[in-house]
């Protein structure tokens, strides 16, 4: 679902976007837990709530959301450093600590690039502005 914000509102290791991500979801949270269908029509529901860990973001450009060719560069050697986590911020005041699964570039022109990011979040410091308590 896309987010209205001010141009470049979107932080990587305090490298800012140079545009907005056209996609930009940043709850992908799903829960922890199992539904079991047993005898007589039942069903067992064991809930185990969500955690920091499990949520995911996920960024795109879209057809017109273009990196240019400093924040490509600087997000691939990001992206190359093995086990490496990075600051994440946004205009939605989220702070998160994110590890940075999935970068694909695409070479739109000679210094403008498409791409696709997924970044797995491990800590969460402020959620919607707030700060975070939970696990």
């Amino acid at each position: 679902m896309p987010f209205p914000a001010p141009t470049g509102s979107v932080f990587l290791n305090n490298i800012q976007f140079s545009t907005n991500p056209e996609t930009y979801d940043v709850l992908n949270w799903r829960k922890r837990q199992t539904i079991t269908p047993v005898i007589g029509g039942k069903v067992v529901i064991q809930d185990f709530g969500v955690y920091m860990k499990d949520n995911t973001i996920k960024l795109a450009s879209g057809n017109a959301q273009f990196l240019d060719q400093a924040t490509f560069l600087a997000f691939h050697a990001l992206w190359r450093t093995r086990g490496a986590t990075y600051a994440f911020r946004d205009w939605l005041d989220n702070n998160f600590t994110v590890f940075i699964k999935d970068f694909l570039p695409v070479i739109f022109k000679t210094d403008l690039y498409r791409y696709s990011m997924d970044l797995q979040v491990t800590q969460i410091t402020k959620l919607w502005g707030t700060l975070y308590t939970g696990a």
